[in-house]
């Protein structure tokens, strides 16, 4: 997996689809009234610091919360606040945390070929990194709809992606289940956007292309000017050597 694609995509969620701060006593005050947020513990950026789990240990884990902690972030940020100046460093740790269980849940779910299809296309990656996010199950779900598509022989990237928004949006975590709520809301705002990723991978490759036309070009130039001074200097001996004689 590339880390910085994979950075990318993660600010992509938290940018499109997470939520900022929030931490339990903004319900016990009357800050937030969302009932829902009753079995939260102090979140940030969508991850949770009571229910994450392990990534919550590592080094990045660590300085994620810890820079939370520094700021005395649960006396004073306001619910939904973004981590201001601290943001860009929030995210990189953030990504840091995602990326073992990332990695984790693409090597247990995913087959070697559905992994490699996915992690070549950003709009995949972001599906599975929001999968992450859904949790274990859902991951397994949209792991086993990929799997089937490309052991059937689709591994066009544009019909694999409208399958996995499908995933989302049709049914639930059991097939032939109702959607859950959630996913659908998520899965539909992700379909706004996704073309976007597309166009933008596509205009990567065509900077790679020119590049590589530019290098051909240049390296077409390079050899024709040591072809024609290899030339002028043998002409050159040449000549010497005739008036020597």
């Amino acid at each position: 997996m590339d880390v910085n694609k994979f950075n990318e995509m993660v600010q992509l969620v938290i940018d499109q689809l997470e939520g900022g701060y929030y931490h339990p006593n903004m319900l016990k005050t009357g800050a937030v009234k969302d009932s829902s947020y009753a079995s939260s513990g102090e979140t940030m950026f969508g991850i949770d610091r009571k229910n994450f789990g392990s990534p919550n240990d590592t080094v990045h884990g660590k300085n994620f919360w810890g820079l939370i902690d520094k700021a005395n972030a649960s006396k004073n940020w306001k619910w939904n606040y973004k981590g201001g100046d601290l943001a860009p460093e929030l995210k990189k740790h953030a990504a840091g945390m995602l990326l073992p269980k990332y990695e984790e849940f693409s090597k247990r779910y995913l087959s070697p070929q559905a992994k490699a299809i996915v992690d070549s296309d950003k709009r995949l990656i972001f599906h599975f990194i929001y999968a992450t996010y859904n949790g274990e199950g859902w991951f397994k779900k949209f792991a086993k709809d990929i799997n089937n598509a490309v052991a059937s022989g689709i591994t066009n990237t544009d019909k694999l992606t409208q399958i996995a928004l499908d995933s989302r949006t049709k049914e639930g975590i059991k097939p032939g289940s109702k959607p859950n709520s959630l996913i659908e809301k998520s899965g539909k705002k992700m379909a706004t956007f996704m073309d976007s990723l597309k166009e933008y991978a596509k205009e990567g490759t065509q900077k790679t292309v020119k590049v590589v036309k530019e290098n051909k070009i240049a390296t077409v130039v390079i050899t024709t000017v040591v072809v024609v001074v290899v030339y002028v200097l043998y002409k050159t001996i040449k000549s010497n050597n005739v008036k020597t004689k």
